[in-house]
């Protein structure tokens, strides 16, 4: 029984990470367009930065971009840390 318990929950762990509310997704999307905007770099950039983009700023908002919502905390930290406030959540 133990066993099985933790296959089950070793199959379906995985599967509830992927499961995003849409309301996480949209403000995480928010986060990365001001991030893109004044910190980071995007597709309109032509790779010119503002000096003050991160290896780890730009991997989150490329999660953000790809509806993995995982980039939040490091975005808000980013973001913070550069003197910005966070757009509102919800």
């Amino acid at each position: 029984m133990r066993t099985t318990l933790l296959m089950l929950l070793a199959v379906l762990g995985p599967a509830a990470a992927f499961a995003q509310s849409p309301a996480d997704v949209a403000y995480c999307n928010r986060l990365a367009d001001v991030y893109e905007r004044y910190i980071g770099r995007n597709e309109f950039s032509t790779g010119r930065s503002f000096g003050r983009s991160s290896l780890e700023g730009d991997v989150a908002s490329n999660q953000c971009r790809q509806g993995n919502p995982a980039g939040i905390p490091t975005l808000e930290r980013v973001l913070r840390n550069n003197g910005f406030s966070l757009p509102p959540r919800g």
